[in-house]
């Protein structure tokens, strides 16, 4: 019963707790991107307080929470808001024997989620936290 209710809790509070594999991709898109979409990029990655994980590893969504419900600040918002994939980064281990592809997307002018070929799971045991990034941005936001 004790972690049934702590299980609601963890959905209902808010958490922005970037795992390492999620910031490294994160920070590899705003480090290409160029001025303002880079200082508008750090502010929406810095205003997210929700980051809500698939089970199985292969989505993150992240929200800027505000009263209970998604409300992202308008003003760090892109000016492109229909859904437009921002880049692709690709992430090897160190060790050479795992690799893993993330999609970023932007939906109503903001980042919204983290999409994985594979288990970001899977990748993240195998790699133990040593990695090495490439990022291609896809389509710069106007």
């Amino acid at each position: 019963m004790l972690s049934i209710i702590c299980s609601l809790k963890d959905f209902f509070r808010p958490s922005a707790a970037f795992t390492a594999l999620e910031r490294a991709i994160l920070d590899a898109i705003g480090e290409k991107l160029q001025s303002p979409h880079a200082e508008l990029w750090k502010a929406q990655v810095k205003v997210v307080n929700k980051v809500h994980r698939s089970p199985d590893g292969l989505e993150v969504n992240l929200y800027a929470m505000r009263n209970g419900k998604p409300d992202f600040p308008k003003e760090w918002c892109f000016t492109q808001t229909e859904e437009f994939k921002i880049g692709v980064v690709d992430i090897s281990a160190n060790d050479g024997r795992s690799k893993l592809r993330a999609r970023v997307w932007c939906v109503n002018g903001h980042v919204f989620s983290i999409e994985y070929k594979t288990s970001s799971n899977a990748f993240e045991q195998a790699a133990l936290g040593s990695w090495q990034v490439n990022c291609h941005i896809e389509k710069y936001p106007a």
